[in-house]
């Protein structure tokens, strides 16, 4: 779904990891939406559970992006989060 981190973005994802991971999820969700249009457009069978998955998966992108933004920051700092805890 996604390209691979070209040079200039690889810097960034150790300079602003938080960044990056919001940007790819951007990109991605607007890849999955732009399906989601072509989806119920293009006449194949089940246009709108097709549309539907492809919205739920821009919605699932966009949470874990939100889910891994608050986690970075804090095991940056050495905290980790509770699934991770001895």
């Amino acid at each position: 779904m996604t390209a691979p981190l070209s040079d200039e973005l690889a810097g960034a994802l150790i300079s602003a990891p938080v960044a990056t991971i919001r940007a790819r999820a951007a990109a991605d969700a607007r890849f999955l939406r732009a399906l989601a249009r072509t989806a119920l457009a293009d006449g194949l069978p089940r246009p709108e559970l097709r549309a539907l998955n492809a919205r739920n998966a821009a919605r699932r992108v966009l949470d874990h992006a939100r889910r891994m933004s608050s986690v970075i920051p804090a095991a940056a700092d050495g905290v980790r989060p509770a699934e991770m805890a001895d």
